[in-house]
């Protein structure tokens, strides 16, 4: 039997294979998506194929390359491989790539793994990574929860859906292609290796969603997915990761679109119910092609009570998009900045607010219009439009809150 590009660099690069149970298979649920994905990735039915046979693990999770895989800074939870064989290790991130999210907690030596979260800082967090993660946002430390497996793949799933329906093609986000479960013993042996590191509280806080059962999700995306907030770090080490002004603003300008592109399809790119859980638009999920990672987070339009909470949402959005294009503009050039300007993030709002109103109004569908609670938030041309903008707080007729404004006492 011949072997596909991925087992082959897996193989090549040292990788454990074990049995894959796949509980999500987007091929056979959604075949029109590998469809339309197929002329981006020739060999994508074959790496399906594959996987659904094996998965590849890690030896460790030690940043960097390990030959056609690498694990970026910051990806604590991420593997990808690049699928393209490419003459040097420095061209990999011109590959597109296959990502596994989750398969650390099958590593031989995940005890380590863990210690080493205990002790290391998240970011500019004040807690390890061992303890921001559970006591922060409630998700086990160095592992997927099948249930957020599951969800986030049914997400992307239903975006890539609409926008291939709407757009004619695939959203710049990474695709979902499989979840994996993990097996009953590689839970167990996780859930106890938690126990015996994490402090009471945060064990507690996390034992039910490990115990239910831990998941690897798999994941195509058309390039290296680096993330805004993984560039400074990169660049310092590798000068072939300055980007110039002019593929800073086609960057921009993409983000522009696809945040205008999801509007149009019903999502939220957040919402201020999700604070401190992150959004595709945040500087540590918006990659540096002009894409958006992480689709779990996106709100549907119907699941926002009010016109109140939508706008909140819109300008919240926003904001969170105008500091991800500042922490963006400080890696750009030949010379990034260490410490912002007080100023950047107002500047950045000016400088997009035209920019997203430009890809509102040219990415509309054909026959279709912008929502007016949309354009509300970027065309407050008249006074008058921005008390009624203030006053508005109705449920939306099409919304599963519509019945509580007549359910009011009389």
């Amino acid at each position: 039997m011949t072997m596909d590009v991925l087992g082959r660099h897996a193989e090549q690069a040292g990788f454990t294979r074990i049995p894959a149970d796949i509980v999500l298979d987007v091929e056979r649920c959604q075949p029109a998506l590998v469809d339309a994905l197929e002329p981006l990735c020739p060999d994508i039915r074959q790496i399906l194929t594959g996987l659904r046979q094996t998965l590849p693990v890690a030896p460790d999770a030690a940043e960097g390359i390990k030959g056609q895989f690498y694990r970026l800074p910051h990806h604590y939870r991420s593997v990808c491989c690049a699928l393209p064989e490419l003459d040097t290790p420095e061209r990999l991130w011109e590959g597109d790539v296959v990502t596994f999210k989750g398969t650390e907690l099958l590593m031989p030596d995940f005890d380590g793994y863990l210690r080493w979260m205990m002790t290391a800082r998240f970011r500019g967090a004040d807690l390890p990574l061992g303890l921001h993660f559970p006591l922060r946002i409630n998700v086990p430390p160095g592992a997927m929860p099948l249930d957020e497996c599951e969800r986030e793949q049914r997400m992307a799933l239903a975006v890539h859906q609409r926008h291939l329906r709407i757009y004619g093609e695939l959203a710049q986000a990474p695709v979902p292609l499989l979840v994996h479960r993990c097996s009953t013993d590689a839970t167990v042996r996780y859930v106890d290796t938690i126990r015996r590191h994490l402090t009471p509280q945060a064990f507690e806080r996390v034992e039910a969603r490990a115990r239910a059962g831990c998941g690897v999700s798999i994941w195509y995306y058309p390039s290296a997915p680096i993330r805004v907030d993984d560039l400074s770090t990169l660049a310092a080490a590798n000068p072939h990761f300055r980007i110039r002004t002019d593929e800073g603003e086609r960057t921009v300008e993409s983000w522009c679109r696809q945040f205008a592109r999801f509007l149009h399809l019903g999502f939220m790119p957040y919402a201020p119910w999700n604070h401190g859980r992150g959004s595709c638009v945040d500087a540590g999920n918006a990659c540096i092609d002009g894409g958006f990672a992480d689709l779990l987070m996106l709100v549907p339009f119907e699941s926002i009570p009010d016109d109140r909470w939508f706008r909140l949402s819109v300008l919240a959005s926003v904001t969170m998009l105008c500091h991800t294009v500042s922490v963006f503009s400080m890696s750009v050039g030949p010379g990034p900045t260490a410490q912002p300007d007080a100023s950047l993030d107002p500047l950045s709002q000016m400088f997009l607010r035209s920019r997203l109103l430009e890809q509102i109004e040219a990415t509309t569908p054909p026959g279709a219009a912008p929502d007016p609670r949309v354009l509300s938030c970027f065309k407050l041309d008249r006074f008058e439009a921005l008390v009624d903008t203030t006053c508005s707080s109705d449920p939306r007729p099409d919304t599963p809150y519509r019945g509580t404004a007549s359910a009011q006492p009389q």
